[in-house]
């Protein structure tokens, strides 16, 4: 039973520090995999990203290799 419960620990641990939120963006329209804020969004930040690690909120989002804050204009409804 303990064998099965620290495994059981070590899954959840590691199945949620692995999965992150990732970004493609292309003039100012991005689509997020795996954020819980939001799939589809318009945004002021015209960089082309292409599956980019970022840090979500409900009215911005931060890219974690630049620290560049970009605030989101418009969620868009699924395409």
């Amino acid at each position: 039973m303990r064998k099965f419960l620290s495994l059981l620990f070590l899954s959840i641990f590691f199945n949620t520090s692995a999965i992150g939120v990732t970004v493609n963006c292309v003039g100012g329209e991005c689509k997020f995999n795996n954020s819980y804020h939001y799939k589809y969004v318009k945004t002021h930040c015209l960089e082309n990203l292409n599956f980019e690690k970022v840090d979500t909120d409900f009215l911005y989002f931060t890219i974690l290799k630049t620290g560049k804050k970009c605030t989101v204009t418009e969620i868009i409804e699924e395409k």
